[in-house]
């Protein structure tokens, strides 16, 4: 093969990580210089043993397939020979029309499957290379033309030099897949983590429920208001799902959690060798949000050089990767959460006003739970289904007699998220008994933590908050981490409490200094 010829099938090959879409723009290249009625990418996997199509092209367009094919035992005694052979060079393998694989796959084809359509050919021959990456054979490369005795050694010399560019593209193309795959999967349990109901949307949430429905299908920023654990995430999920990206990916960034030195390159992504260890280029979370919502959660946590770097993107839709110098574009759709007072932080200089006019252009204010306490039993109710399903429990217990009513006496300073976590411990130590909830004050305790005395002044959201966080580290003996930790008893990740407690300049850690 010249080195035109060469060249033009990489870039075809390489160009997209569809392979799919890049087969078929091989095939119809290639076609006009060889015998070609359809080009195979296949995998043998010896266990359990079965061959499987992985994609394929032909005149009517390219598609994955991903569907294995049971072949006889003399036919996988022949692709293991030829396999070993192939381990130590690039050995093309003709087969002819009268070869025995040929046949059985021709049967297999007539028959149908669900993604190969039959085709009304008498026979076909087939030329075959394996695909290798660091001398591990990956997959194989087959080129296969209705008729007979279309292929000879000239053809052999084309494909073996096809070897590099086409396992670069599988390998290339079942990372995506996986990536993909994983998600997906991280999507769905994110779902399950947050719910797919919003809870209460028929009482104590039914203004907020009227608000989604009136911004959900539209373009513009949306800001959450609220307490930790009132279920701003919940809401954003259900802006997500009723807009028209709903087909489009939602991701969620937790402006607090992230380290300030890697904001930019979680945001925006970095070009290979941008920084010590920065191995491969990486999409930040507004590329991977590209059509679909970004969820910034913890918006008033993020340090000014990255408000700065957040207003550019709004106001132009443009932003950089770390170490590149190439404009990208996004189109995503930003909402943004916060537990704090961002009208206050604006005024003290800590956050931007460009900015917050920017976010601010619907804002929802989410109520605790304290003041929608009717909705406490559905939630319990939901809890306990959702938990029991994730636990594996045979059963349901119901909550004890008069285990309701204690609940409804309680203030809720950590909201649903305290509510969530305390019906869980409550499954636990149940044994499949009437469930008695524990871990939170009655009426008749200190509910809430002392705040120091101001004439004439209430006290602030965010010196409630903190006075809260230092009791139970008083009463954790300064552990964060694990099952009766601070973050536990507080529904917080570890890390986003520990960011929260150096931000606000509260010690932290066991009585001997070393934290959990």
């Amino acid at each position: 093969m010249d080195n035109h010829r060469f060249l033009e099938v990489t870039r075809r090959i390489c160009g997209s990580l569809d392979i799919d879409e890049a087969l078929y723009d091989v095939f119809l290249y290639l076609k006009q210089e060889l015998p070609l009625d359809a080009i195979l990418i296949t995998i043998y996997e010896m266990n359990p043993r079965q061959a499987r199509i992985f994609a394929m092209a032909e005149e009517t367009g390219g598609f994955i397939v991903d569907e294995p094919i049971s072949l006889s035992e003399t036919a996988w005694k022949g692709i293991g020979r030829w396999l070993d052979e192939s381990r130590s060079g690039t050995i093309p393998w003709l087969r002819n029309q009268a070869h025995p694989i040929n046949r059985e796959i021709l049967q297999i084809v007539r028959t149908g499957t669900p993604s190969i359509q039959a085709r009304a050919i008498d026979e076909f021959c087939s030329i075959t290379c394996a695909l290798k990456v660091k001398r591990t054979i990956i997959g194989n490369l087959t080129l296969a033309a209705a008729g007979a005795n279309h292929y000879d050694s000239s053809h052999a010399d084309i494909i073996r030099q096809l070897n590099e560019p086409f396992a670069i593209a599988l390998s290339n193309a079942r990372r995506y897949m996986d990536l993909l795959r994983d998600h997906q999967a991280l999507q769905r349990d994110a779902q399950k983590m947050v719910g797919d109901t919003l809870i209460g949307a028929d009482s104590g949430l039914r203004n907020v429920r009227q608000l989604i429905e009136q911004v959900a299908p539209t373009t513009s920023p949306v800001l959450l208001l609220g307490e930790t654990g009132t279920g701003k995430e919940v809401v954003a999920n259900e802006i997500h799902k009723f807009s028209r990206r709903s087909a489009g990916p939602l991701i969620r960034v937790n402006c607090s959690a992230i380290p300030e030195n890697l904001i930019d390159s979680e945001l925006f992504g970095h070009e290979k060798g941008a920084f010590t260890g920065a191995f491969e280029t990486a999409h930040g979370r507004f590329e991977r949000a590209h059509e679909g919502t970004l969820f910034l959660d913890e918006v008033g946590e993020l340090p000014p050089a990255a408000q700065a770097k957040l207003l550019r993107v709004l106001q132009s839709g443009e932003f950089e990767r770390v170490g590149g110098g190439r404009s990208l574009r996004a189109d995503v759709r930003i909402i943004a959460a916060t537990h704090r007072d961002l009208a206050s932080m604006v005024r003290e200089g800590q956050f931007r006003q460009d900015l917050w006019y920017r976010l601010n252009v619907f804002p929802i204010t989410i109520p605790p739970l304290r003041e929608r306490k009717q909705d406490i039993p559905t939630m319990v109710d939901y809890f306990i289904h959702q938990k029991c399903e994730e636990m594996n429990l045979p059963h349901r217990p119901a909550p004890a007699p008069g285990a309701l009513e204690k609940l409804a006496d309680y203030d809720w300073p950590g909201n649903v998220r305290e509510l969530q976590n305390i019906v869980e411990r409550a499954l636990i130590v149940s044994g499949g008994s009437p469930l008695e909830f524990q871990g939170f004050h009655t009426p008749g305790m200190a509910q809430t933590p002392a705040l120091p005395a101001h004439e004439d002044r209430v006290a602030t959201l965010d010196e409630v908050t903190e006075a809260h966080i230092r009791t139970t580290l008083e009463k954790t003996r300064g552990r964060i981490g694990g099952k009766g930790g601070t973050a536990d008893l507080l529904g917080l990740h570890p890390s986003t409490l520990r960011s929260r407690l150096k931000k606000s300049g509260i010690p932290y850690g066991r009585t001997n200094n070393t934290e959990s």
